[in-house]
């Protein structure tokens, strides 16, 4: 037989690279089976079952950042006694449901590091004030997201947000400018295959990472509706860009461009997108992005949370979702630390909350 007859992938150079592929890739699937136990322990309504998941998953040392008020969290204790237990004090029957589960490697070359990115919606009864926000005494919810970087087992790495502003609306208690988009309890993909279940498929992931990566680049180079660049062309025609409480929800190029990017665009100068020492992250058809910050700016037009231009650099967190339908963005989810935004702009969100509550009170 000579040599042009044998399959390469069957040689032992072939199948050695073929083992080593198949064990990178079911790294993902073994992190997603990882994490069902703190999942589970999110369902169950059990503060003492959390707690326990939570010390168990996450190392002693790991590197936790949430958005503000909380900031940079001391480790698995910190997390619980400073953000899991006040919360679960204020709403004892708080549940976790997660709508995309999502796992893999941070994509780019030369990066390293094996991600799991998790987001739903927090739902429960707000029997006490947190946060300063009243209590409802109601059933309220509040959609997140965080990225969890994994080794050896053991969560080193976490990056989260909250969309707490959510809860201070379904409140009563709203201390900041009305949003363009729509507001709504924000649902989970279109094909409710969101919670990632088959195997880790790397040329997929590859390919849905690349054409955000794309889009995003483009982006940054033109206006969001000048063709060929931004939503025309990458964007579905009836895509949903879901945003934070403060900006809200759009549907379509016409409204993604006007209500939300217009915005951005119009009211921020220098916009700087950190996309090369952002995190980039793909399972199947779904992408994850993480910036801690994901781009820096200067406020200095009108329109920008409606608040008139204060000369200010800010950077800003995101932590974004996408999923790809076609070869074309169909969902996507942005979590933005809008309090920090605010922070940064001079304006202290928390303060004129109380300022609001205490007026109704007083009336």
């Amino acid at each position: 037989m000579s040599d042009s007859s044998v399959n390469p992938a069957m040689t032992p150079e072939g199948l050695s690279q073929r083992a080593a592929a198949d064990a990178r890739s079911s790294i993902h699937d073994a992190n997603k089976a990882l994490i069902a136990q703190l999942r589970a322990a999110f369902m169950a309504c059990d503060a003492v079952r959390l707690q326990q998941a939570i010390f168990a998953l996450f190392a002693p040392d790991a590197k936790i950042r949430l958005g503000h008020p909380f900031q940079d969290v001391a480790g698995p204790e910190d997390l619980w006694e400073r953000v899991y237990a006040p919360l679960l004090r204020a709403m004892p029957d708080m549940e976790r449901r997660d709508f995309i589960v999502m796992a893999g490697p941070r994509w780019g070359e030369g990066k390293s590091g094996n991600w799991v990115g998790l987001g739903g919606n927090l739902v429960g009864t707000l029997v006490q004030s947190w946060l300063g926000i009243p209590a409802a005494g109601a059933a309220v919810f509040m959609r997140y997201q965080e990225y969890l970087r994994i080794e050896g087992g053991r969560v080193v790495e976490m990056e989260g947000l909250w969309d707490i502003p959510q809860v201070m609306l379904q409140a009563g208690a709203w201390p900041m400018a009305p949003q363009l988009g729509v507001e709504w309890m924000c649902p989970g993909p279109v094909d409710g295959m969101g919670v990632i279940t088959a195997p880790f498929d790397a040329a997929l992931a590859d390919a849905s990472v690349r054409r955000v990566w794309d889009m995003l680049h483009d982006l940054k180079q033109g206006t969001a509706v000048s063709p060929g660049h931004g939503l025309t062309g990458y964007w579905h025609d009836h895509a949903l860009w879901y945003g934070p409480t403060g900006l809200g929800t759009a549907r379509g190029h016409d409204a993604i461009a006007n209500r939300i990017f217009r915005q951005f665009r119009e009211g921020l100068s220098e916009n700087t997108r950190h996309l090369d020492e952002s995190v980039f992250f793909g399972d199947r058809n779904f992408v994850a992005f993480t910036g801690w910050p994901s781009a820096t700016a200067l406020h200095s037009g009108d329109g920008f949370l409606g608040l008139a231009p204060t000369g200010r650099r800010i950077t800003r967190r995101s932590l974004d979702f996408w999923r790809i339908e076609n070869g074309r963005v169909r969902e996507c989810w942005v979590m933005v630390d809008m309090l920090d935004l605010y922070r940064q702009l001079g304006v202290d969100v928390f303060a004129r909350m109380a300022a609001l509550t205490d007026t109704k009170e007083a009336a």
